[in-house]
């Protein structure tokens, strides 16, 4: 395996990550400005989601007291509608109970893109992700970020895997661990 000169195993990004969560003392001045960048992302996202996904979501909604109301547009791409929602859709982009697509948002997600409670998918992001990058309280996969990750990459309060690193958290890693040891948090 090829390296760089003073570089170490494991993924950079995520021991950088690990160090700026870690830093105490007079090192801690430098972690604002990450929580800045943290906060400056998350609040994109959340402009993002406001302005254009949730009104597409209010049409797709049904009143609680009616059944969903299946719905497929009529523009189809290699034989998959555009836009598909309903309890089980299917299409490019599905929302619903079960969705499968390129883009599945939902309770049960299956896609390349998979938002949801319990996501399968490529880049999955949701209450248990499974995927390879997978974000959520619970994440299994090639990188995973999450309370509880388990990955060949694992960055969390728990992570499990090749390379973990858990902050003040507790790492258990085969080539590289990074945490809080468990004598510290019992004792």
């Amino acid at each position: 395996m090829l390296t760089r000169p003073g570089a170490g195993p494991g993924c950079g990004w995520m021991r950088q990550i690990n160090e700026k969560v870690t830093r105490t003392g007079q090192e801690s001045e430098t972690a604002p400005r990450w929580w800045k960048r943290y906060w400056l992302i998350y609040g994109s996202f959340m402009f993002l989601w406001l302005l254009v996904l949730a009104p597409l979501l209010r049409h797709s909604v049904p009143p609680v007291a009616s059944p969903i109301q299946n719905y497929e547009s009529e523009t189809r791409i290699a034989g998959l509608p555009l836009w598909a929602r309903g309890s089980t859709p299917r299409g490019i982009i599905a929302i619903g109970g079960r969705p499968i697509g390129l883009v599945a948002i939902g309770g049960l997600p299956v896609g390349i893109i998979a938002v949801g409670g319990v996501g399968v998918g490529v880049f999955c992001f949701g209450g248990l992700a499974v995927g390879l990058l997978a974000l959520g309280g619970g994440a299994v996969g090639w990188w995973s970020l999450a309370g509880g990750a388990l990955g060949y990459y694992a960055f969390g309060g728990l992570a499990v895997g090749g390379y973990a690193y858990a902050g003040n958290g507790v790492a258990l890693g085969y080539y590289e661990a990074s945490g809080r040891q468990k004598e510290k948090l019992w004792g």
